[in-house]
């Protein structure tokens, strides 16, 4: 059990964003980070990956990176600890393979019904709609990585083809049918009760029963990470795609980092770990 959660001084934890976070959003690559990673691993600090992204994708990535810590995906539909992983007797989980999953967020077979009534006043294209190839034009992902996006469970992603100007219209509408709609790196996404910040909590509960306090780091750079930065002790943002940055996070411990991408992210994560282990 115990080395789940024997990080240094037991204080530590990292929840980071994929796309123009921890990966580049172009080339998907994560390589300028390593020497951050390299002493994340060495310092046994656990490194969950948050993201929009299905539980298929993620796990390319964490097998790339020898992760062996929870993670949550599609946006905060649902938790995945590994199967060893000691969870509290409250918590209700499924098993998938070789994980306990946390169910947060509505299935997607719920929402369909509300996703085509809002079709109806508003011209989109989901995710679920575009063949493999066509996601993987809109993405820059190979055909399989592109066949991994497509496996969603509880979140929908969407382009708009209206223009922009509807986005605000049509979030509206979304609230009104009982969907959330937030926008991510690439698409708006349409889902129900998943959130990135309430599963960032429940992680941090479980860590804190076993070594409290915790010291916890998140990183993002998108609407949809606020609630996932307002859940940790440090907030670090990067540039969105335009140079600007996420509206809507006055957090008490904010870093805004000039860059985006692994590049900025190894700098932020060396400097932040630096002070913390000195």
């Amino acid at each position: 059990m115990d080395s789940f959660f024997k990080t240094p001084r037991g204080k530590i934890l990292i929840f980071t964003d994929l796309d123009g976070t921890l990966l580049d959003d172009q080339t998907y690559d994560f390589t300028p980070a390593l020497r951050a990673l390299k002493l994340i691993r060495s310092r046994k600090i656990p490194l969950i990956l948050v993201s929009s992204k299905t539980r298929a994708e993620i796990e390319l990535y964490r097998k790339g990176l020898s992760l062996k810590d929870p993670f949550i995906a599609e946006n905060g539909g649902a938790i995945y600890f590994p199967g060893a992983f000691p969870l509290p007797d409250e918590y209700s989980y499924e098993t998938v393979d070789e994980y306990h999953e946390v169910l947060i967020g509505t299935p997607l077979a719920v929402l369909n019904d509300r996703i085509r009534e809002l079709k109806e006043q508003f011209r989109f294209r989901c995710f679920s709609e575009m063949t493999i190839e066509e996601i993987a034009a809109e993405t820059g992902l190979t055909h399989e990585q592109a066949g991994l996006a497509a496996s969603r469970e509880f979140d929908e992603p969407i382009l708009l083809e209206s223009g922009p100007d509807e986005e605000e219209l049509l979030c509206k509408r979304a609230y009104e049918l009982g969907l959330d709609c937030v926008h991510g790196g690439r698409f708006l996404h349409l889902f129900c009760g998943g959130d990135k910040g309430k599963a960032v909590d429940m992680i941090l509960n479980v860590y804190r029963q076993q070594c409290s306090p915790l010291t916890s780091i998140g990183l993002g750079d998108s609407q949809n990470d606020v609630s996932m930065l307002w859940a940790v002790d440090k907030a670090v943002v990067m540039q969105t795609r335009d140079g600007g940055y996420i509206e809507g996070l006055d957090h008490p411990d904010l870093l805004k980092v000039r860059g985006r991408g692994p590049d900025a992210w190894n700098s932020a994560v060396l400097s932040i770990l630096e002070d913390l282990l000195s």
